[in-house]
């Protein structure tokens, strides 16, 4: 009888010890209904007609990471893309986008009763004129079509995320758990601006980010380098690729210069957050946090502003093609939240074996009310590196 369950606790141990199936490749796609504009999920590669589609690999228990790859469909209208896009991340990341939120925010309004009802005001104060925006201006202004086009995909992810029906015509417009993924980062600011209470549930835990751009040799090479210390039970992280082929606005013709992105990220997030993007536009754009010190800037800080730093990084990701024009876009407006040093490399300027020159690399630093940019690539060539701490 020893004998037996001796084997048997052996054979136990042994098959917990062995390591998980190699992880498969997961495929969707999505379709538009006969009529209406209603949209459909399907498993499997894209099928014909498709608007969007993706793939997704679960490799967690190999190298701690999922991989995420989604493209559009051009033949079909950007803000159709984009919803698309949303829904079929939201339909492949599901079940990750659940234990993010419940490990990020199942206990954040805990005992913060009058904090989470100012912050859901602000929040959706915020929405509300960014949606005003949109409209006034998407038509012809490249920079408010950006933003149009993240808030269709947050409400394709939104909507497949909360189980809604899925129709292209719908708008993000009221505040659901899909924004709190992608507000993360300004969330960092806004638990001072509204006064939450520190506790082992906030966000706004001091960050300790640091990035390093390294020339190599003699000018053989720039190596680009961000590491992203955030908090432990945000652990679950997906690399992901977005291939969107959008256009300037919805009557251009003209591409946009970042039309796939490339960025580390965490489930439910459009955005990388750490933050790190490599741009089909050429430039590299990574940053890392500014602590304000001086609580008084906290008073500059408004709903009706400026889209929240989430959303304009991504903007000035798609729109720029160098690094003057990424600082302009990104600093066109400022939400005073998720303050940072960014950095912004591009690699169309540099020639291996040659002196770097201007506009190589531009950094820009934010705080409430305030940007400075500055083109720093004659001390990345005189001191072969730029480093960023915080």
């Amino acid at each position: 009888m020893f004998v037996a369950l001796a084997v048997a606790a052996l054979l136990a141990l042994q098959a917990a010890a062995e390591p998980p199936e190699d992880p498969k490749c997961q495929y969707a796609w999505a379709s538009l209904g006969t009529s209406g504009g209603d949209l459909h999920i399907h498993d499997g590669k894209p099928g014909q007609g498709a608007v969007a589609w993706g793939s997704f690999q679960n490799d967690i228990h190999f190298s701690g990471w999922t991989f995420l790859e989604v493209q559009s469909n051009g033949s079909y209208a950007d803000d159709v893309q984009a919803y698309a896009a949303g829904a079929v991340e939201a339909y492949l990341t599901h079940d990750l986008m659940e234990k993010q939120f419940t490990n990020m925010y199942s206990r954040y309004c805990n005992g913060q009763p009058e904090y989470c009802e100012r912050l859901l005001k602000f929040l959706l104060e915020n929405l509300e004129y960014s949606n005003s925006q949109e409209r006034l201006h998407e038509s012809a202004d490249p920079y408010w079509y950006m933003v149009h086009l993240q808030m269709k995909q947050l409400a394709g992810l939104s909507d497949h995320f909360e189980n809604k029906t899925l129709n292209v015509s719908n708008e993000y417009l009221n505040v659901t758990r899909a924004l709190f993924f992608n507000v993360e980062g300004d969330l960092l600011d806004l638990e001072h601006v509204l006064k939450r209470v520190p506790d082992e549930n906030s966000m706004g835990q001091i960050p300790a980010c640091s990035a390093l751009i390294k020339v190599v040799a003699d000018n053989e090479d720039i190596l680009f380098a961000h590491d992203a210390w955030f908090l432990y039970r945000s652990m679950l992280r997906i690399e992901k690729k977005y291939m969107f082929p959008w256009h300037l606005t919805s009557k251009s013709s003209e591409t946009i210069p970042g039309h796939t992105i490339s960025m580390s990220s965490y489930p439910g997030k459009l955005v990388s957050l750490d933050d790190f993007y490599l741009a089909s536009s050429g430039l590299a754009i990574t940053e890392t946090t500014i602590v304000n010190a001086n609580d008084s800037l906290w008073n500059l800080v408004r709903p009706d502003s400026a889209p929240f730093t989430w959303v304009r990084g991504m903007v000035a990701n798609r729109l720029a093609v160098t690094g003057p024009q990424w600082v302009d876009y990104f600093g066109k407006l400022n939400s005073g939240t998720y303050n940072n040093q960014w950095m912004v490399l591009d690699y169309k300027l540099f020639t291996p074996g040659s002196a770097i020159g201007k506009n190589t690399l531009w950094i820009l630093e934010q705080m409430p009310n305030i940007t400075k940019a500055k083109d720093v690539s004659e001390y990345l060539q005189n001191q072969k590196y730029w480093g960023s701490y915080n």
